[in-house]
């Protein structure tokens, strides 16, 4: 019984894993278009063959850092995180003033839909915000 669990792992380790495959032209046109549309640049673009999605890795967004994002077939953007816009940024305060906070660093979750702001400072303590699309704080956490 033993030697054939053993020879069952070999099999399944010696099984090759789908490979990412590189994008085509026009795969790239459409993805650096959806990237465009929330100020982001990329070079390391691949289709997951895995989990059907174009990977973008280290994208360059309105300089403020690299972020990493997933696109379905349709080029929308499923997961990852992006800086907030000015627009956002500016909603995303006024709703914080609300809770007499301020401050934090903001970011656009699309697994989660919703807008994520760390260490934002709230009195002499550091919370943790999610905000639904239209700005409406659904949690409130300290920030440890």
């Amino acid at each position: 019984m033993k030697r054939y669990l053993l020879t069952a792992i070999f099999f399944l380790l010696c099984i090759p894993a789908k490979a990412d495959r590189p994008v085509t032209d026009a795969e790239r046109v459409k993805i650096e278009a959806a990237l465009a549309a929330i100020g982001c640049t990329a070079t390391d673009l691949e289709f997951d063959t895995d989990d059907n999605r174009f990977e973008v890795d280290d994208a360059t967004c309105t300089g403020q850092g690299t972020f990493d994002f997933e696109l379905n077939t349709a080029f929308e953007i499923v997961d990852g995180e992006r800086p907030v816009t000015e627009q956002e940024r500016a909603r995303i305060d006024a709703a914080l003033a609300l809770e007499g906070c301020s401050g934090g660093i903001a970011e656009f979750d699309y697994d989660d839909n919703r807008y994520e702001v760390d260490r934002a400072l709230c009195g002499h303590m550091l919370y943790e915000f999610d905000l639904d699309r239209d700005f409406n704080i659904v949690s409130k956490e300290r920030d440890d």
